[in-house]
């Protein structure tokens, strides 16, 4: 039954409210907040009104012997629950949701803005696959400069072999790339002023330089024309015998000239790699990182409304960021060619439409 699947999910994960706050089932109210999630629910208020408005369908699916559960007991709940716990259920769940992940992986931070209870905001860093558009893990970290020190924790948790892993500037450093080829990935990693000389050395040296490949690409959308050209070389001995950066086989220039309104304007991005001189290859995996702010962030933000949720406490608002990616993660499965947004409509409109989508996640 799909109560006993949406179970199953959350089974292992301890129920650490005080005894008098027990009065709903720990696992019931967790299939309720995914359920909820799905159906772009965005507070514990709003999960309290979804519940009394669903009561009859629910107790099909969960044992509520009080009823339907209020916002006070949401909050409670993802309040006491250690995120540790949450995530190693979500990343269990993820595996089984992918079969085969294939292609690039991209990492990234974002921050959640109106999170943290009078301190700074909670800033998550995510795995997110380009081809199978799923987030495959995230760790959290107290501020954006602490993800050097959380992007290798995250590589732990994912298998990298076979795979191409890009990071902007910020994780462009030795024990990263040292760690992607050792767990044999690739990396196609941002390169900026952070890493002060190797930057200079590639800039100039695209200067001089006449032996490279080159690949183009033209789009064409929403009122803009983007012409990205990606210029890649491995005739670099020079460059790897002065800076001995683990893995480095090429470099890569990349310029965007972009035309919106009638105004063209020019972009210069610079990337190190491991991988050999194949210019169209870099120049997509370079394009497909920004899959993970276009696909996962702006999603969270705009379909999610993660931003102006308003949940302060760390806990409760790390747990119910799980708690939405693992709904994008259902929701990508099965959007098709529409959007996320159309989907969630579908399934607020339809509890057996919600069903019917969650009994092809289970049993596919």
């Amino acid at each position: 039954m799909l109560g006993d699947d949406l179970a199953t999910v959350f089974a292992g994960i301890k129920d650490k409210r005080s005894l008098r706050n027990q009065k709903h089932p720990f696992l019931s109210l967790l299939g309720i907040g995914l359920l909820g999630a799905l159906s772009g629910i965005d507070s514990f208020s709003g999960l309290g009104d979804f519940a009394q408005a669903h009561e009859l369908n629910l107790e099909e699916l969960f044992y509520l012997p009080h009823g339907a559960p209020s916002h006070d007991t949401f909050q409670r709940l993802f309040d006491a629950i250690a995120p540790d716990e949450f995530l190693e259920r979500f990343h269990l769940f993820t595996r089984a949701l992918a079969t085969a992940v294939e292609g690039i992986i991209a990492i990234d931070g974002k921050t959640i803005r109106n999170s943290g209870n009078g301190e700074k905001a909670l800033h998550i860093v995510s795995a997110w696959c380009e081809a199978n558009e799923l987030v495959l893990g995230q760790i959290k970290v107290k501020e954006k400069s602490n993800e050097i020190r959380a992007i290798p924790l995250l590589l732990e948790l994912l298998d990298v072999a076979g795979r191409i892993i890009t990071i902007d500037a910020m994780g462009c450093q030795r024990k990263i790339s040292e760690k992607i080829v050792a767990a044999q990935g690739d990396y196609v990693l941002g390169l900026k002023e952070n890493q002060p000389t190797l930057y200079r050395d590639v800039e100039a040296y695209f200067e001089k330089v006449d032996q490279y490949c080159c690949w183009e690409e033209l789009d064409k959308g929403h009122g803009r024309i983007e012409k990205r050209t990606c210029y890649v070389t491995d005739k670099i001995d020079w460059l790897v015998e002065e800076h001995r950066w683990p893995g480095l086989q090429t470099i890569a220039k990349v310029i965007s000239k972009r035309i919106l309104q009638g105004k063209e304007t020019t972009e210069v991005r610079y990337y190190i790699s491991s991988l050999p001189a194949n210019a169209e290859q870099i120049g997509k995996a370079a394009r497909a990182h920004w899959g993970i702010e276009n696909k996962l962030h702006w999603r969270l933000d705009v379909v999610f409304n993660e931003d102006k949720a308003c949940i302060r406490n760390d806990n409760a608002a790390e747990n119910m960021d799980i708690m939405r990616k693992w709904a994008l993660n259902i929701l990508n499965q099965h959007k098709g060619k529409g959007s996320v947004k159309s989907l969630q409509r579908k399934i607020m409109m339809s509890f057996n439409f919600m069903k019917d989508l969650l009994v092809k996640t289970f049993h596919a």
